[in-house]
């Protein structure tokens, strides 16, 4: 015979389909989100990139902005160059080291052709507004061997440096100005263009460590909180010499590996691009730039504009590295996506609990609706019963079937009476439960003996037992055992214990009462279990026993009666009095509740009250 099949219920069916599609959906989003996140870090990326390569070129201009306004400044006019009038420069040269803001020429040098054709070396003394001469600094002498032969043709124009720009040789360091005298004739620049020596500026570097990098470097570097970047700038490569760094903690290997390197010196490749392919043998000076004020010593004369700072080629370039106080750019971004996609994931799985707490929520819903209404059945049945029997014995004695004679009337009362009290009890316990879930009931707790509450309980429900012909396994712990309970409410506790008992038991018609006491890990505690030897309750119904309107497979099947309400009750009232509530049981061999009290010395009870339940 083949077994009938088995559908779903439509309800089911549609929350799995909801269920499957959220879950769906949310992987779409968290797909769509990851793909975003890595579009959103590139172009966070090019952003960061694309801004510090600004940060880095601006502090270069500036920095060769502050140069050679120093080298304009100092640059003398045609007028001295013209008649060699070296006593009027130094006045004026000695006048503008006296009134600088930036004191960032050290020593300035001529380099001249003396007397009889030899070269010298000439320092101006700021005291004495002269240029004397003086012996060759050693710090000097790679420049004096490297362009000494120049001064030999002076009617010549070197080839290097360019005439109209400053060279700075990094490595001292200084600034090297080629000094020709420009007559405009006709015929090409060159035939025109006279070289007469060279101006030397020594530049003072610890003004500039001191002033001009840190400023420049806050100001394109750093942020509110500190420097966002860390700057070096290093003389040299393999590592280097450190001219300066925003923290000094960082030796030169640190910077190994940097987001942003670049010369503090422009190329000359790289300016005469920016003129033309025809400037490179363009030999006239530049012209003028009116954006910039211009101070040349002497006040007559053509302007000029800012003049070209190009690097010596010595070796010892200066070199501005950046690198981000993070590790690096790449670091920065990958972090910003690992946190957005961190945000973005928590969203998704704070949205997809949600859902799933409302999946969750609805099933409970549905499965509470349901024991509501297997409870109105139940109790319906239950009520039905008592009901029955009473109408039918009210009428046997309305209409004389029931002579007064042999005790019938008193029998039918007695059924009456039991009857009545049953509906009377399961009434109450619909009361006290919708008295728990409105939190109107109270507990009136105070110290009482557990033994003689277990006793009184028992004594009560007797006759109950002695009808029913159950034999009763009892072993309570004779010495007075306090707790702080509510006598009326734990009697009713271990009443509902020994109903299910009754109820549960099946033919075994046994039971058992313990009282005792047993050291827990919060101190001594007191133990009340009543047992039985019944149909027991399955594994996957035991967490659910103790809520309310539940009754387990095995009962419902068995068709025993109940409101499922003793054990949701019990459970409360306990947990009231700061107890708990166990229970051990397997499907054939039995149930075993067990209620547990913290206990109290007899020293800490300041009133012992009659525990008449």
């Amino acid at each position: 015979m083949v077994a009938p099949m088995k559908f779903l219920p439509s309800r089911t069916v549609g929350s799995i389909c909801i269920i499957v599609s959220l879950a769906v959906v949310l992987a779409i989003l968290a797909v769509l989100q990851y793909k975003q996140s890595g579009e959103v870090s590139e172009a966070e990326r090019e952003r960061m990139q694309s801004g510090l390569r600004n940060a880095t070129t601006q502090f270069r201009l500036e920095f060769n902005r502050e140069l050679q306004q120093l080298g304009q400044s100092f640059q003398p006019d045609m007028t001295v160059l013209g008649n060699r009038d070296w006593r009027r420069y130094a006045e004026s040269a000695a006048d503008l080291l006296a009134v600088a803001d930036r004191p960032f020429a050290s020593n300035i040098f001529l380099w001249i052709a003396g007397s009889d054709a030899t070269p010298q070396l000439l320092k101006l003394h700021a005291n004495a507004k002269s240029f004397e001469p003086v012996q060759w600094p050693a710090t000097f002498e790679a420049v004096r061997g490297r362009y000494e032969r120049t001064l030999a043709s002076p009617s010549r124009l070197p080839a290097e440096p360019r005439p109209f720009s400053w060279t700075m040789i990094s490595g001292i360091p200084l600034m090297l100005h080629p000094l020709t005298l420009f007559q405009p004739q006709a015929g090409p620049p060159t035939a025109n263009t006279r070289l007469i020596g060279y101006l030397i500026i020594e530049l003072n570097l610890d003004s500039i460590r001191r002033e001009l990098l840190p400023e420049l470097a806050q100001r394109y570097f750093g942020g509110p909180d500190g420097f966002i970047y860390q700057v070096a700038i290093l003389s040299g490569h393999d590592p280097g010499t450190i001219i300066y760094e925003s923290d000094p903690n960082l030796p030169p290997s640190a910077f190994a590996s940097s987001d942003a390197r670049i010369s503090l010196l422009e190329e000359p490749r790289a300016r005469l691009g920016r003129r033309g392919p025809a400037a490179a043998n363009d030999l006239r000076p530049p012209p003028p730039d009116d954006s910039r004020p211009a101070f040349i010593p002497g006040g007559r004369g053509r302007g000029r504009g800012a003049p070209v700072l190009l690097p010596g080629n010595d070796g010892t370039d200066w070199e501005l590295i950046v690198k981000h106080r993070q590790g690096s750019l790449e670091a920065v971004v990958s972090g910003l996506r690992r946190r957005t996609l961190a945000i973005s994931f928590g969203i998704l799985l704070l949205l997809g609990s949600s859902m799933a707490l409302i999946v969750a929520y609805t099933n409970r819903a549905q499965r509470l609706a349901k024991l509501q209404m297997d409870f109105v059945a139940g109790v319906s049945h239950e009520l039905r019963t008592p009901l029955a029997v009473i109408c039918s014995a009210g009428d046997n004695l309305a209409e004389g079937v029931v002579a007064d004679s042999g005790g019938q009337v008193r029998q039918y009362g007695e059924v009456i009476r039991d009857e009545g009290w049953r509906l009377t009890r399961m009434v109450e316990q619909i009361l006290q439960f919708a008295s728990l879930q409105q939190g109107r009931r109270q507990y009136n707790l105070c110290p009482a003996r557990i033994d003689e509450i277990t006793e009184k309980t028992l004594e009560k429900a007797r006759p109950m037992i002695e009808a029913a012909g159950f034999e009763v396994e009892k072993s309570i712990d004779p010495n007075p055992v306090l707790a702080n309970v509510d006598a009326i409410a734990l009697s009713q506790c271990i009443e509902n214990l020994i109903n299910n008992a009754f109820k549960y038991s099946g033919e075994s018609s046994w039971m058992a009462v313990r009282m005792g006491t047993h050291q827990g890990p919060r101190g001594m505690e007191i133990l009340l279990t009543v047992e039985d030897r019944g149909m027991g309750i399955e594994s996957e119904d035991l967490s659910h026993i103790f809520d309310p309107f539940y009754r387990g497979r095995a009962a419902t099947a068995a068709q025993i009666h109940g409101t499922g309400l003793g054990l949701c009750m019990t459970r409360e009232a306990v947990v009231a009095m700061g107890g708990s509530i166990s229970v051990k049981s397997a499907p054939g061999k039995g149930s075993a509740f067990t209620i547990h009290l913290p206990a109290l010395q007899p020293e800490d009870a300041e009133s012992l009250v009659d525990p008449q339940p």
